[in-house]
């Protein structure tokens, strides 16, 4: 709920020390005990990639800002109302975000306060920030399984995906049919929807029922807003899927850089299925979750060992690691900018709500 965010703020804001040591010892480990690891025997991957063109590597540069500036001017549409940051200040606002995400364990949490925090500090309400984040995780995990899906589909006929392969699709196909069913629910059945979430805050007693119905409203509202606007809609989804063709498009780029070009629909169901894997909240941003599946899988598509492994780290070292110092300096300069100029403004006061879903790892969130 939205009190809970403020708390984790509040003790992240006023424990400076605490948060750096802990950032640091989780970066020293992941390095030590995850990263290293997958190195031997691979050569020095930050040298492999200096050895490649420098048009390829601005290329994928570029791959990977257009995703993230995809995923900002999603941020822009799903917002309600017209108190909306400038685009430049959303895509600091997601770069910082990425930051936390991937120096914090389990950092989703973190980093949706954080993010929160950030969007109401740069004029947008509470209730508004609450409701477009939980819109734009939920939706953009929906669109990344109907990649997945769509990715299965087209492989299937081509290429041995195998047994179990088969399954995890049938799972995310069913997990994909079901959030929709409820996002329909809750756009034509609201009233049915407020009875059924009050009654089970009644039963579990984690939150109030009161705050349960706030939040099923507010996210119900959210989708009404889209429903009633075809555009935005469209924009939305687009959008959405936009942030992670162009992110598999950079990974397609190193792995093709390595020797090996992948077909397009292999490469859709190998990323999508490691970015659904990194959704679980157990290493930063699903460091050596995302690797662990990719690498196999990109070998049972054909490609060479070295390849497969040189491609993927090369990749994360754009996607994972570098916005990590990105995010500093975005951070920074809010702080010296329109964070400073709105320090001494009134602060939104929080609305009640769960923003379980804002918990998002850009997957690469």
């Amino acid at each position: 709920m939205t009190l809970h965010l403020r708390a984790a703020w509040h003790r992240v804001e006023h424990s400076r020390l605490l948060r750096w040591t802990v950032a640091v010892l989780a970066v020293v480990l992941v390095i030590e005990y995850v990263v290293l690891p997958q190195l031997v025997g691979s050569g020095n991957v930050v040298s492999a990639v200096l050895r490649l063109p420098l048009s390829l590597v601005l290329c994928a540069l570029l791959l990977e800002a257009a995703s993230l500036a995809a995923y900002s001017w999603l941020t822009r549409e799903v917002l309600p109302g017209d108190r909306r940051p400038g685009f430049f200040t959303l895509f600091r606002i997601d770069l910082a975000d990425l930051a936390v995400n991937h120096t914090v364990p389990g950092g989703g949490t973190t980093s949706a306060a954080a993010r929160f925090r950030l969007l109401t500090r740069c004029g947008v309400q509470s209730e508004d920030a609450l409701s477009a984040a939980t819109v734009q995780v939920v939706g953009a995990n929906l669109v990344l399984a109907g990649l997945f899906g769509l990715g299965l589909l087209t492989v299937h006929g081509a290429s041995a995906g195998g047994r179990y392969l088969t399954i995890a699709g049938a799972v995310v196909l069913v997990l994909l049919a079901l959030s929709i069913a409820v996002l329909t629910v809750l756009d034509r059945h609201l009233a049915g929807a407020v009875h059924a979430v009050r009654a089970v805050a009644r039963a579990v007693r984690i939150v109030s029922p009161a705050s349960a119905e706030q939040f099923v409203r507010t996210i119900a509202g959210e989708v009404q807003m889209l429903r009633r606007d075809p555009r935005r809609l469209a924009a939305a989804v687009v959008l959405a899927a936009l942030r992670y063709v162009l992110d598999a498009a950079c990974l397609w780029l190193f792995l093709a850089a390595f020797g090996h070009v992948l077909h397009p629909a292999e490469l859709l169901l190998a990323y999508s299925l490691a970015n659904l894997v990194a959704l679980v909240p157990l290493t930063p941003g699903g460091l050596g979750l995302v690797e662990g599946v990719l690498v196999p899988m990109l070998v049972a598509f054909g490609a060479p060992d070295h390849a497969a492994l040189l491609g993927v780290l090369s990749w994360r070292l754009v996607q994972f690691w570098l916005p990590i110092p990105a995010g500093g300096l975005a951070y920074l300069s809010l702080r010296l900018g329109i964070l400073r100029r709105t320090r001494k403004r009134p602060r939104n006061e929080g609305s009640g709500a769960a923003l379980t879903a804002a918990g998002h790892s850009q997957p690469g969130d």
